[in-house]
């Protein structure tokens, strides 16, 4: 379901970074955690969000956001297991500098 960007409650905590791009987190006051696409749809490219998921954990929300860039992008097909890998290790890579992800 699409949502407008401004919907999120205010007393949300947003987290976001480049790496992550276009995924976001937000952790509610009530301690859960969603994790969100940003998207632009119609003639006039509106921005709206849509809800992937709703982990329990930071580390969850993370991985999540991992396995979503995975699959996220121009490259659609892959010629081995080992492009695939190696994309899913570059990820794996980016997000660790950020902090770690237990798996």
């Amino acid at each position: 379901m699409l949502r407008n960007p401004n919907s999120i409650p205010a007393g949300d905590i947003l987290i976001q970074d480049p790496v992550m791009e276009p995924f976001f987190i937000t952790k509610s006051q009530s301690g859960g955690y969603t994790v969100y696409e940003r998207v632009e749809k119609g003639e006039n490219n509106t921005k709206y969000i849509k809800t992937i998921n709703y982990p329990s954990t930071f580390n969850q929300a993370l991985l999540k956001v991992s396995n979503e860039l995975l699959n996220y992008g121009e490259v659609t097909t892959f010629n081995t297991i080992q492009e695939y890998v190696k994309k899913w290790q570059n990820i794996q890579k980016q997000m660790t500098t950020l902090t770690s992800i237990d798996l």
